[in-house]
């Protein structure tokens, strides 16, 4: 004899709220991590600085829970793109037989993305390494190494604005690294401040 199989059939009005409540769930899920560190105090951070956009892109980077961790992020990332941008132009300057001025601007520029480079991974290894927020003396040093770096940012642009006939071909570029690390000063002084630093143990 053959075994009979009963077949439940779910009425189409109970299966699409069946899906509608898993996809609640997972939307619920994903966001569980941001309510639980403090959503709030990220927007309270992005909100002080120039460019808020790019600082809310990096609070949804992996292991970024805590305004301290962005700010590590966001070194990190400038210093990537400074990278980058150092390597675009030497790459620019290898095949470009202009000469003088823009051989001494693309100079310039390489110089400048080059120590934004250095300062920001010197910066970052201080921050990760530092259990607590320092003394106002490490404070004041932390601040003038970013400030430099933002000097160092805005090379690019600067050398080529002593040359306004020549064009550069790396705006986009310039304008996105300099935002980038100008965040950075600013993360670093919301960070910095004393009810940061006591509510995060910096």
């Amino acid at each position: 004899m053959g075994t009979s199989r009963t077949i439940i059939a779910f009425p189409l009005p109970l299966l699409l709220l069946a899906l509608l409540l898993l996809a609640f769930a997972a939307t619920a899920e994903a966001r569980v991590v941001p309510e639980l560190f403090g959503e709030d105090e990220f927007q309270r951070t992005c909100n002080q600085v120039h460019f808020r956009k790019m600082c809310q892109s990096l609070t949804r980077l992996p292991r970024v829970t805590t305004p301290r961790e962005l700010l590590l992020a966001s070194m990190r990332v400038a210093a990537e793109k400074a990278r980058e941008a150092k390597s675009r132009v030497d790459e620019f300057a290898a095949r470009n037989h202009e000469g003088r001025p823009m051989e001494s601007i693309l100079g310039a520029c390489s110089n400048g993305y080059g120590n934004v480079v250095q300062t920001l991974e010197e910066a970052r290894k201080i921050v990760a390494t530092r259990a607590a927020a320092g003394t106002q003396a490490q404070a004041d040093d932390m601040n003038t190494k970013l400030s430099a770096a933002v000097t160092s940012a805005s090379d690019c642009d600067n050398a080529f604005a002593d040359f306004p006939a020549i064009r550069s071909p790396f705006l986009p570029m310039q304008r996105n690294v300099y935002r980038l690390v100008d965040n950075v000063l600013n993360i670093f002084v919301v960070v910095n401040q004393p009810e940061h630093a006591h509510k995060h143990g910096h």
